[in-house]
Formats: structure tokens, sequence, C-alpha cells
């Protein structure tokens, strides 16, 4: 556990993309008006700012 965190940068990454993935499967549930579509955003958003971290770090 202690040299996931460590080196942080894999871990932020991985988040990262489970957070697009679950972003776009938001979309698909969207299209069929089952969510909103504000929360595919915002988990792209997430996403984003993950990716971002991981890079300054």
């Amino acid at each position: 556990m202690e040299e996931v965190f460590r080196n942080p940068r894999p871990l932020l990454f991985t988040l990262a993309l489970g957070a697009a993935l679950l972003g776009g499967l938001v979309m698909a549930f969207s299209a069929q008006k089952a969510a909103p579509r504000w929360l595919a955003y915002v988990f792209w958003v997430v996403a984003a700012l993950l990716m971002l971290l991981g890079l300054a770090q």
C-alpha cells in the first residue's frame, strides 16, 4: 500500500481513466434519458483534473 502512495502518478492516471469511462457510460445513459447529461460532464472535468494533477507530480 505504501508503494502506491509513494508514486501517485500511475494512481492518478488510473483514476482519471476510470472517471472518463464512467463519464462515457453516463453519457450513454443520458441519450436514453436515464441520467442527466451534466453528470457526464462533471466526470470528464474530474478526469481532466486528475490527469493534470498526475502530470504535475
